[in-house]
């Protein structure tokens, strides 16, 4: 058991300004040059963007629904 009281997961840790590594996603502090899990140099380097945007999945889900319907369309007129 440690002194330290622990977090939830994801939690950065004390001294820690909750900033993540763009490389490897590990917890890094604002002023630190260097990721301390993956050595990534840190100068200058845009955060990470995030997985998935909202027009992304839009035009995804707007995709799968123009095949499903072209499908459904031509297994119709085999009919």
């Amino acid at each position: 058991m440690s002194a330290v009281p622990e977090g939830p997961p994801g939690d950065p840790g004390p001294g820690l300004t909750g900033g993540v590594c763009p490389a490897c996603g590990g917890p890094v502090d604002d002023v630190v040059a260097r990721c301390p899990d993956c050595g990534c140099d840190l100068a200058g380097v845009p955060p990470r963007p995030p997985a998935f945007s909202r027009p992304a999945v839009v035009a995804t889900v707007v995709a799968f629904l123009a095949v499903y319907a072209v499908i459904v369309a031509a297994v119709a007129l085999v009919n």
